[in-house]
């Protein structure tokens, strides 16, 4: 996109005499104050999203060259590249949505499939009553039904499947109990709780929406820790904690950035998609190694070491995290 530039060399925020395209004082860009809307709107976009050769040095790099921008970070080559956090900030963003619609569309699957079955149970229970009725006298035939609809009437079951239930099981008592100053408080258990919540189907909808809300978070928080265990799986490295994160960063955007690919491929060749998944696995784990064995330098089979001991810290860190996130979810709606 051409950009217009002032002809006057002072500068409009702060009043220094700019030289060249920016000022020497401020960094403001001395940009011509009257465009049209179609320049103005190109200019604000651009300014935003980086559309600019920032963006391309970025993101070429971060899918095709593993621990390259991590490498020109520290190596002080950082202008020509986009900010590590504004790039991990704007790729999650757009992974997120995808992945939030990419979910509400299973669901949609879900709940067709769900529809076609139990329209399905009707049309054989229909078919039961009729073979019922002509496989018994009139009298009895009219009897059964009455008792059938007289239980429906007693237990509000709709349904037109009698289930026999143990009555022992039935009332027993589903919380947890412990001691507050004495008191004896129940407690509904975490099970009964999680059936509650996944047999209401407004609830259960409520729960998959905060869950998923929730993970951005999650993730942002795991970020640091994962660079905390990369301090310490290479302990002997002079590396800074500063480092290790910045790298910790590279690697999270090129996932959430692969991870946006992978579904878009899913929706567009569905017929691939355990494929695209399996390639997609294979992919993230080859280039985390690879990053790995660039950024630092080790041998391969301790650079393979080191990416074990990795993934198993760190795997064990995010089931932790999304048990206390489940569990929280649970008990907040």
């Amino acid at each position: 996109m051409k950009k217009h530039y002032r002809s006057d060399k002072n500068c409009l925020n702060c009043g220094t005499t700019v030289a060249d395209k920016f000022c020497p004082n401020c960094g403001q860009e001395n940009l011509e104050l009257h465009e049209n809307f179609f320049h103005l709107v190109l200019h604000s976009v651009g300014h935003y999203f980086h559309f600019e050769s920032k963006f391309f040095n970025s993101i070429v790099p971060l899918l095709t060259k593993p621990g390259y921008l991590t490498k020109e970070y520290f190596a002080g080559r950082r202008a020509s590249h986009l900010n590590p956090f504004s790039m991990y900030i704007s790729i999650s963003i757009l992974f997120f949505f995808l992945f939030t619609a990419n979910s509400n569309s299973n669901k949609e699957d879900i709940m067709e499939e769900s529809t076609a079955k139990e329209e399905n149970t009707v049309t054989k229970a229909e078919e039961a009553k009729t073979i019922v009725s002509n496989a018994l006298p009139e009298k009895t035939g009219s009897n059964t039904y009455n008792l059938i609809n007289n239980s429906r009437a007693a237990t509000g079951n709709q349904n037109d499947t009698i289930i026999f239930t143990n009555p022992i099981a039935a009332e027993a008592d589903t919380t947890d109990r412990f001691t507050i100053a004495g008191y004896d408080v129940p407690v509904r258990s975490l099970n009964a709780k999680y059936r509650d919540v996944m047999d209401d189907e407004l609830s259960k909808q409520l729960f998959v929406n905060k869950l998923t809300s929730h993970l951005p978070k999650m993730m942002f928080i795991l970020l640091p820790l994962f660079a905390l265990i990369l301090k310490m799986v290479n302990f002997r490295s002079k590396k800074l904690y500063a480092e290790h994160l910045v790298y910790s960063i590279h690697v999270h955007s090129f996932l959430f950035l692969f991870g946006s690919i992978l579904i878009v491929l899913k929706w567009l060749l569905p017929f691939l998609s355990g494929w695209i998944m399996f390639a997609g696995f294979v992919v993230g784990i080859w280039y985390i190694y690879r990053s790995m064995r660039n950024t630092y330098r080790g041998s391969r089979w301790l650079t393979v070491y080191k990416f074990f001991t990795l993934a198993f810290a760190y795997t064990f860190l995010m089931l932790l995290s999304g048990f206390v996130v489940v569990v929280a979810t649970l008990y907040t709606i």
